[in-house]
């Protein structure tokens, strides 16, 4: 694995060579920086021309939040996959592991860059807030997308289990830390919008607090289904500890399986 700016459309014509590459921890110092500093340049360059539908100071406000929710989230989530991996006795280390989730997120950030001209094409000739915001959640759910496929490649050609499971535990351990991946994102993703921004209202760089995604979901549909009551009024202490119940379930669900499987 070389490192430069052309790492990861290497990764994409050859992700058997670059997770080869990280299994053998090949450069691997030298690929991770490679693939953040690429990763920041395209969803920047995405942030910012999505933002351009509401104003300048808002293209720069998404150029700089995209990043940090899109890596950031990736970050918050690697402990969870590598301890659990680590119960299960994986031979890799905790930068080999980030090699591949990075991989994942570099893809997405790619993806994004190549839908940058259809994005700056409807902000030019389009005034609809509603149908934009509509193209932006398409195109980050089809890049997000994308990203996954890769990362999953990335954790069946590096052996993350390091074997010790069957396949089907293995798949269902990545798809419950996928889960807490687009938990976390979502709900950081709500904590620092608007990304977009509705054009009639002035530009502001967070909205204010709105507390927590799920919690105004829920109190949405207790809207919707015309509910009274405090069921969902919980204070923070227990809406932060609802928030780890993933986390929680991933690295206890994964012990009691190893356990199994050595049993």
């Amino acid at each position: 694995m070389d490192g430069s700016l052309a790492l990861v459309p290497r990764l994409l014509r050859d992700p058997a060579a670059y997770f080869e590459g990280v299994r053998r921890s090949k450069n691997l110092s030298s690929s991770i920086n490679w693939l953040l500093v690429s990763s920041v340049v395209c969803l920047s360059l995405y942030g910012f021309v999505m933002g351009l539908a509401h104003s300048p100071w808002q293209a720069l406000s998404s150029a700089v939040k995209m990043p940090i929710l899109v890596i950031g989230a990736g970050l918050l989530c690697l402990p969870a996959l590598y301890f659990s991996a680590l119960m299960v006795g994986t031979p890799l280390r905790l930068a080999q592991i980030a090699a591949v989730v990075l991989a994942g997120g570099s893809v997405m950030a790619v993806s994004l860059l190549g839908l940058t001209p259809v994005i700056l094409m409807f902000v030019l000739t389009s005034r609809s807030y509603g149908f934009f915001q509509l193209l932006i959640v398409a195109s980050v759910a089809l890049s997000g997308c994308a990203g996954f496929i890769y990362l999953w490649r990335g954790v069946l050609w590096v052996n993350l289990f390091g074997g010790r499971v069957r396949a089907g535990v293995q798949q269902l351990l990545m798809g419950i830390w996928l889960a807490l991946y687009a938990f976390v994102g979502s709900q950081m993703a709500w904590r620092l919008s608007p990304f977009v921004g509705d054009p009639e209202t002035p530009f502001v760089f967070v909205q204010p607090s709105r507390g927590n995604l799920y919690v105004d979901v829920m109190h949405a549909v207790e809207r919707t289904l015309g509910l009274h009551g405090a069921i969902w009024d919980a204070p923070p202490v227990w809406i932060g500890g609802a928030c780890l119940i993933p986390l929680i379930v991933l690295i206890v669900g994964t012990g009691l399986i190893a356990s199994a499987e050595e049993a």
